[in-house]
């Protein structure tokens, strides 16, 4: 693929020209490209599956992007991004399929924004046990200087060879927040905060030099759920108690090749060349040819793909921090996913949803519009919630409706709380000799400005709107959870859980992921176990992307004649 986009591109930039010219031929290329397939992926027989962990896993579906469009045609090739369904979709398959003679593992993890969570990466990790267990097929991994992730994957390994120079940084986990009161004060730049719940810590940061105690509590308690999760399975693979396992870690910190192959947590040390041994005996490979044979996950899970139609589970991702309206990269717009689940519970074919949940939170009124439809959703087919690597906050609201709600051990849930954070740059502003005057209409005509602070009677408006959201918060939850306000209200306090707390506390019904989820939806909604599963918002085509930012591009000057034709061309198309 990489190769034909490069050729492709040298063709096709070759005749575009400058200003109009080349912007109609860039339309014209958008459009023939699109009609274009790229090869069936060809899987070899009796080769290794090759997962490739240079790669970020996210819980979305994955959509190639301009900027991947442009690295693949220009040969700047870069870490890829993988749909955590679809991963363990073809880990799945691939344990049947007798095309696939083993697993191999190389690289490391590459998280970005809200992708490759230790939630997420539980669920891979299962996926890789199962395949071991119910194929009998090897899994073999090749590790250099791998990270926490990248262990805790690769310890699902039937045999582990590390480089000899590789070390492991597995010291332990640690949250090290910056705090800017400091800074703030010294440059004159006022912060005023309002906040219901105890716990509630995500403005500490503007107005604090340290952690406060409530913060650090939840924080500590939340790392320790994390890391005995991560201490468990590697403690299983040394045969170590993790007791063990933590006073290795607290003495050495920094393992070295020799060091990670006593403590038994690699099983050899080698090159290239050895790896590339153990994956020929694996596959009965008898060539002397160094070389092995492969498939690449990616070319699997394409090879694999299918589009299904009737009946079928709506996988509805939640990925991204909560705004109102459409929301950009990265986000989840509320009137956006609100529409799309209106869609969904319009549409005869949905029986049921899930909803993968990994957010953060942010906006109350986007989470509220959001959960209207989910509620409306509800009346009519089975709403099922699998959280993420993170359901907290608005990404909580969202979820306290569903009919039954699914996390991981080392999810991070709760924070059933509300916060709100103002600044100003008065004093900045008159330090450098900037002053400002007002005439307003109201009283409170100008509460809003930044170039004061608020006064007293402004900041007690904004707690009281606060505290009226906070209480609609846990009126929601205990609603939604059939768990007295007063429970409630002692769990809240914007505190932060783990998923295994939050089962404990009865935030959460299950341990389990997204494949649980799913059988779970499908079971209540009368559906067999291979029933048809859908993702939504369904991954854009990088051709549409073009397409609307050349149109959105177009309709800043639609006004002027030239202009307005290319707009309409665009539309056409």
């Amino acid at each position: 693929m990489k190769e034909f986009l490069k050729m492709f591109f040298a063709s096709m930039l070759a005749i575009v020209c400058v200003g109009f010219g080349g912007f109609i031929a860039l339309v014209v290329f958008a459009g023939a490209f699109s009609s274009i397939s790229a090869p069936e992926p060809v899987i070899k027989k009796e080769g290794v599956l090759e997962f490739d962990m240079n790669a970020n896993i996210q819980d979305s579906p994955v959509s190639l992007t301009q900027e991947q469009l442009i690295n693949e045609a220009f040969g700047r090739g870069g870490p890829q991004t993988y749909s955590l369904r679809q991963v363990l979709q073809a880990i799945e398959e691939a344990a049947d399929d007798m095309r696939i003679s083993g697993l191999y593992l190389k690289g490391s993890l590459q998280p970005r924004n809200y992708g490759s969570g230790f939630a997420a990466l539980k669920e891979v990790r299962e996926a890789i046990e199962s395949f071991k267990e119910e194929s009998g097929k090897p899994v073999i991994a090749h590790l250099v200087y791998p990270t926490d992730k990248d262990l805790y994957l690769a310890s699902a390994a039937d045999r582990i060879i590390m480089n000899p120079e590789g070390l492991i940084m597995n010291a332990g986990m640690s949250s090290e927040p910056i705090f800017f009161a400091g800074f703030f004060e010294k440059y004159g730049i006022g912060v005023q905060v309002t906040k219901a719940g105890e716990f509630k810590s995500a403005a500490e940061s503007f107005v604090l030099k340290r952690m406060s105690a409530p913060a650090r509590e939840q924080t500590k308690a939340l790392l320790e759920d994390i890391w005995d999760d991560y201490v468990e399975a590697l403690s299983d693979r040394t045969e170590m108690s993790p007791a063990e396992f933590q006073a290795l870690v607290d003495t050495k910190g920094l393992l070295n090749g020799r060091d990670a192959l006593e403590a038994g947590i690699v099983d050899e040390l080698g090159f290239a060349d050895s790896v590339i041994k153990a994956l020929k005996e694996a596959t009965g490979e008898e060539s002397e040819k160094l070389e092995y044979k492969s498939t690449s996950l990616d070319d699997y899970m394409r090879a694999k793909s299918k589009s299904s139609k009737g009946e079928h589970i709506a996988v509805v991702y939640v990925e991204g921090a909560i705004v109102v309206g459409e929301g950009g990269q990265g986000q989840v717009g509320g009137s956006r996913l609100a529409r799309e689940i209106r869609s969904l519970r319009e549409n005869d074919d949905v029986k049921a949803i899930v909803l993968r949940v990994n957010s953060p939170g942010g906006s109350a009124l986007a989470s509220e519009v959001i959960q209207h439809e989910i509620r409306m959703a509800k009346e009519k087919m089975p709403v099922v919630v699998s959280m993420g690597t993170v359901a907290a906050s608005g990404g909580y609201w969202i979820s306290a409706y569903a009919d039954r709600i699914f996390a991981e051990p080392n999810t991070i849930t709760g924070s059933i709380g509300v916060i709100g954070m103002f600044m100003n740059v008065k004093e900045i502003a008159n330090r450098h000799g900037f002053t400002f005057d007002a005439v307003k209409t109201g009283k409170f005509a100008d509460a809003l400005s930044i170039v004061r602070p608020k006064t007293p009677e402004e900041m007690a408006i904004v707690q009281r709107e606060v505290d009226d959201v906070y209480a609609d918060f846990i009126r929601k939850v205990s609603e939604g959870r059939k768990q007295p306000i007063a429970k409630i209200k002692g769990i809240a306090e914007g505190r932060v859980w783990s998923g295994e707390d939050a089962l404990e506390i009865g935030l959460v019904d299950e341990i389990g992921g997204l494949g649980k989820a799913i059988a779970y939806a499908a079971k209540e909604a009368d559906l067999d176990e291979s029933a048809a599963v859908r993702d939504y918002p369904e991954p854009a085509d990088f051709i549409q992307e073009l397409i609307e930012n050349m149109t959105t591009t177009a309709s800043l000057g639609s006004q002027n004649g030239p202009l307005r034709k290319i707009d309409e061309a665009i539309n056409e198309l």
